[in-house]
């Protein structure tokens, strides 16, 4: 087994290794703090041992851990297009997803710009796209 240092997005180090196909596990990369694994396998991504289902497509390129080491992002050839898969909490069960205009087709770089912004390009730090989201934070009413 091979191990690579590769230079992820917002100039954090991380470990990254490519693991034997035979194994089904494509890369494991490692969280800029180390605290956490992402997993891609031939099946999809599994992020601490835990499953990620972000429905049937193959991950493309590297996943991209956010600088803080607790959300990341990827982008996935699905049976409708190319889509942009973020994880914005480790412990959520569900992903966002954002199906991208076919002239994004190009496009293989993912990396973060601020905690909920996202840019995607042809080279790291170049935005062709750019995708931001809001986390509501709900309290359950008084009594529940």
């Amino acid at each position: 087994m091979a191990m690579v240092l590769c230079a992820p997005a917002m100039g954090a180090w991380a470990r990254s290794s490519r693991i034997d196909e035979g194994l089904k596990i494509k890369e494991v990369r490692a969280s800029p703090d180390g605290r956490h694994q992402a997993r891609v396998t031939l099946r999809g991504l599994q992020v601490d041992g835990r499953s990620i289902s972000s429905g049937p497509g193959l991950i493309l390129g590297h996943v991209t851990w956010r600088r803080d080491s607790r959300a990341l992002a990827y982008l996935q050839r699905s049976p409708q297009g190319l889509q942009l898969v973020v994880l914005p909490r480790l412990d959520s069960d569900s992903p966002l997803t954002w199906l991208l205009p076919s002239h994004a087709d190009g496009l293989t770089k993912v990396f973060w710009i601020g905690r909920s912004r996202i840019g995607v390009g042809a080279r790291e730090l170049v935005p062709r796209l750019v995708v931001s989201w809001r986390t509501v934070v709900r309290t359950p009413p008084a009594g529940w």
